[in-house]
């Protein structure tokens, strides 16, 4: 039996036919996949066959919690949304904060597996009582904002709710799920959703989450929260939000500018952390039992568009919609945010197909006549705001910008060398020419082009001694980070509270009863990665999709502390980061 941590059970919603049960937890799936993303992946292999269409109805989405959420854990407000990418094919871990996780598990459920397609459009109300079903005819269409707003009517203002936008119901391939200010977006977790006519998930409840030994728990609050407050990281952020860092980036040459084509970018400080801290802040955001508070609320405070309010921008969005496509005004990139919030996409992918086409039109690969006149050029934030519109209404260019990076570049010739992705997935805003380690968090991220399941080796900048520009002990540290953010994500916890990964075994101990030791933790981390690298080779995925855009390899970066630098030895980092995961020279796992 549970004593802890979980309440026991989780749903299964089929929206074809209206149905829902409540199935038992087993405390073997607990024991062995501990929460979130690891028992979101053994119920996603087990669940479902391979080579599914992401889009067909036997493309599961499930949602889980781990076991610290809905406790007062420092930074316990993280919940997985995992499925197969429309992007990728390959899985797809997404993880959202905010308020919705911690009032999903105050449901009295621990998860839900979504199945099947609607045959009208549907969004759902889970209560501690079960599912019920209703007609969201009257939804379709709506921003995610006007969706929940239109909701909370319905059924009162003390339920959260996730949902998609127009981008998830056009089944634009990088549809967000958005709840209030926060989103699971990276990959497509809204296009499954729109992909099975639910428009939203809204969620209801008081059950307390049982902690098994609550003093033991109280003292490892206490014990994180000290460590805590000596962390000179976690004052950074509460300054600057993220977005602080795209002064260090730009500083080191990793700031990805116009497509990637340079490491710097000329208006980096205006578009920084510091300059929306001082000219567009309005107040802070924290997400439920965080003591951090990253978020900022920033308004545009003149103009047009003054009064335009946003959460950040945050680090990804600001630099992928800003200087990834020659932006350099506060003002256009707060817009930017908020419009992809509404149409609910995710902002690094939408930064990045923005960047791909005005590189296409630049080179001539992409005419006027392709974009119905319009220009796009580098930092024309008007046409920004345009095609972030297009897209999310498959309005004509914008159809052809919302099947991602990879379909488009399939298309356009000549275009393969400069087209920004791993598997599928656009990358995220940091160019790893800058360090090679993270060449190799993209190559082995399981979903793709992002940079924190694989490793985050953005890291080693922060580290003394450490030479960003070799091979030569990467795998070790990678394998080490990619453990660490699985861990993570299994307990409900934010990378961003710089919780010690030391700590996190006290926490789970005193709330499930357990007797983990951070070495046994670590040893489920590696299971649950071992088990979504054979998902990926169930669908087809080799060691040669471990790679990076030719750019990376063949073009120097031009200008910064950088310069002259491009990606060298990743078959090198593969090799050995392969080997101490225990898998062969091909990257397959043992049988």
């Amino acid at each position: 039996m549970i004593k802890g941590g979980y309440h026991g059970r989780y749903l299964v919603v089929n929206v074809t036919d209206k149905s829902w049960q409540a199935v038992e937890l087993p405390e073997s799936l607990a024991r062995d996949y501990l929460g979130g993303r690891g028992i979101g992946t053994k119920l996603l292999y087990d669940l479902q066959q391979g080579k599914v269409d992401p889009l067909a109805p036997d493309n599961h989405l499930i949602i889980f919690t781990g076991p610290l959420n809905g406790t007062n854990a420092p930074g316990s407000s993280r919940i997985i949304f995992i499925t197969k990418s429309p992007q990728s094919n390959a899985i797809n871990p997404a993880s959202m904060g905010g308020a919705f996780p911690n009032a999903f598990k105050r449901t009295g459920f621990d998860g839900l597996v979504l199945r099947g397609t609607a045959t009208g459009k549907v969004w759902i109300h889970i209560t501690p009582e079960g599912v019920s079903f209703h007609d969201a005819t009257d939804l379709w269409g709506l921003t995610t904002s006007e969706t929940e707003k239109r909701i909370k009517e319905k059924i009162g203002d003390r339920c959260r709710v996730a949902c998609i936008g127009p981008a998830g119901e056009n089944l634009v391939r990088y549809a967000a799920i958005v709840s209030e200010t926060r989103t699971a977006s990276r990959g497509g977790p809204g296009t499954v959703m729109g992909s099975k006519h639910v428009k939203a998930i809204a969620v209801s409840g008081r059950v307390e989450v049982p902690i098994a030994d609550k003093e033991a728990f109280k003292e490892a609050v206490k014990k994180v929260r000290a460590d805590q407050e000596e962390n000179p990281s976690l004052v950074g952020m509460q300054m600057n939000g993220t977005a602080g860092l795209i002064s260090v980036v730009n500083a080191m040459g990793g700031l990805p500018t116009r497509n990637f084509q340079a490491g710097t970018f000329e208006a980096a400080e205006e578009i920084a952390g510091s300059a929306i801290t001082e000219h567009n802040r309005i107040k802070d955001f924290a997400c439920q039992s965080c003591p951090v508070g990253c978020g900022l609320i920033a308004e545009v405070k003149s103009g047009p568009r003054a009064g335009l309010t946003t959460e950040g921008p945050e680090y990804e969005s600001a630099v992928m919609l800003g200087s990834n496509i020659g932006i350099g005004d506060r003002d256009i990139i707060i817009a930017e945010n908020s419009l992809c919030d509404e149409f609910g996409m995710d902002t690094i992918s939408t930064g990045n197909v923005i960047g791909f086409a005005m590189e296409c039109y630049e080179k001539g690969l992409l005419t006027d006549r392709d974009t119905g006149g319009l220009a796009l050029k580098w930092g024309d934030g008007e046409v920004a705001l345009k095609l972030i519109e297009m897209i999310a209404k498959k309005e004509g260019i914008g159809k052809r910008l919302a099947g991602g990076v990879a379909r488009l570049s399939k298309e356009i010739p000549g275009s393969e060398s400069f087209a920004m992705h791993v598997k599928g997935l656009e990358l995220a805003a940091y160019d790893p020419r800058a360090v090679f380690g993270q060449a190799l968090s993209y190559a082995t991220a399981p979903r793709g082009g992002e940079h924190g399941r694989g490793g985050y080796m953005i890291v080693e900048f922060f580290m003394p001694d450490v030479d960003l520009y070799t091979h030569e002990g990467k795998a070790e540290r990678a394998v080490m980070l990619a453990e660490n953010a699985c861990l993570y994500d299994m307990a409900g916890l934010c990378s961003f509270n710089f919780v010690p990964v030391a700590l996190v075994p006290d926490l789970v101990n005193a709330v499930m009863a357990t007797q983990h030791t951070e070495e046994s933790l670590r040893a489920i981390s590696k299971q649950v990665i071992t088990l979504e690298r054979t998902f990926n080779i169930r669908e087809g995925f080799t060691r040669k999709d471990d790679t990076l855009p030719p750019r990376l390899f063949n073009e120097p970066l031009p200008e910064g502390m950088a310069e002259g630098k491009k990606v060298e030895g990743l078959d090198l980092m593969l090799d050995d980061y392969y080997r101490l995961r225990g898998w062969d020279k091909e990257g397959n796992p043992p049988a």
